[in-house]
């Protein structure tokens, strides 16, 4: 997501400058700016290159705003405000001054893309009125109530099962007792 070019123009790195008189401490501390970075690497390497190396972030939610949709990273952190890329859930919170809502939900997230990314394709928007009432809306008209952001290890296996049942309905809150009406 970051351009290639907005990193060497950020870094403050002038081609033909003296490698031994580069700030490489402050060239990292001008990429790490950049919305989708996450961290950044530079190494010199005798006799005339430097190498930057840059870890990104990954989106994994997204709420609309006045301004735009706001896309958060996997760690919960605001990237930007613009277009989500593919595989961003749309979060809609009604509390949107409730802090631990967003947390909650990227939790969520997070276990379901460990337990298999895929799975995240079905997924079209997920409502959370609060953190311990996260409801899962699929593309295909289907819902999962997922319940608080707790044993979600257990709850994205319950859901990998679910996602190849019949059922309109699915209540995954207790991953040991699945429920569909």
């Amino acid at each position: 997501a970051t351009d290639p070019a907005a990193v060497i123009e950020t870094s403050g790195i002038v081609e033909g400058e003296n490698l031994l008189r580069v700030n490489v401490n402050s060239a990292a501390h001008n990429i790490v700016e950049l919305p989708w970075v996450k961290s950044v690497t530079i190494n010199r390497k005798l006799p005339g290159t430097i190498s930057v190396e840059v870890q990104e972030r990954v989106a994994a939610v997204f709420q609309s705003s006045a301004d735009g949709d706001v896309i958060y990273d996997t760690e919960g952190k605001a990237i930007i405000i613009g277009t989500p890329p593919p595989g961003t859930v749309e979060v809609k919170a009604t509390d949107a001054d409730n802090p631990e809502i967003l947390p909650a939900v990227i939790s969520v997230i997070n276990s379901i893309r460990e337990q298999d990314a895929a799975m995240l394709n079905n997924v079209a928007t997920v409502e959370a009125p609060d953190q311990f009432d996260i409801l899962l809306k699929l593309k295909d008209g289907r819902e999962i109530y997922w319940g608080s952001a707790e044993n979600n290890h257990d709850k994205a296996v319950a859901m990998s099962t679910v996602l190849k049942r019949e059922g309109q309905h699915w209540n995954i809150s207790s991953p040991s007792m699945v429920s569909v009406r």
